[in-house]
């Protein structure tokens, strides 16, 4: 058996959480191998990040639109992390967003591997299997 991945979802809706999980929980490859960690909030899954005795993700799934701080500041404060420890974690942007505007600034921003719009079916499901390998 190979190592435990684990995967970050960050997303200020509870139901994203469980569907998410409940996804990737019916794929047989990761009912083992696959730790989900659910954060309601960019804020507490930065302040997991600059934990250092934590295991980084293999993966963050990242909501555009949150509450009080957005994906995009997410990406700010991740950016000054990923150049003090040296991080390189892929991030998928997801949001219901289909504006042209959005998608073009995810295409400019070299830390998102991504972009995946809601709601999540099969299709995207194997843009997130392609990073969780």
């Amino acid at each position: 058996m190979g190592t435990t991945k684990l995967l970050y979802v960050v997303d200020d809706d509870e139901i994203f959480h469980f569907i998410i999980k409940r996804l990737l929980g019916q794929q047989d490859k990761y009912r083992q191998q696959l730790s989900i960690a659910s954060f309601l909030s960019a804020e507490d899954a930065l302040d997991q990040l600059h934990r250092p005795a934590n295991a980084y993700p293999s993966l963050i799934i990242l909501d555009m639109n949150m509450h009080s701080m957005d994906g995009w500041g997410f990406i700010e404060g991740y950016r000054s992390m990923q150049a003090r420890f040296g991080l390189n974690i892929p991030i998928i942007m997801c949001s219901s967003s289909m504006d042209i505007r959005d998608i073009q600034k995810v295409e400019a921003t070299p830390e998102l591997a991504a972009y995946i719009t809601k709601p999540l079916d099969n299709n995207k499901l194997k843009i997130i299997e392609k990073y969780l390998g």
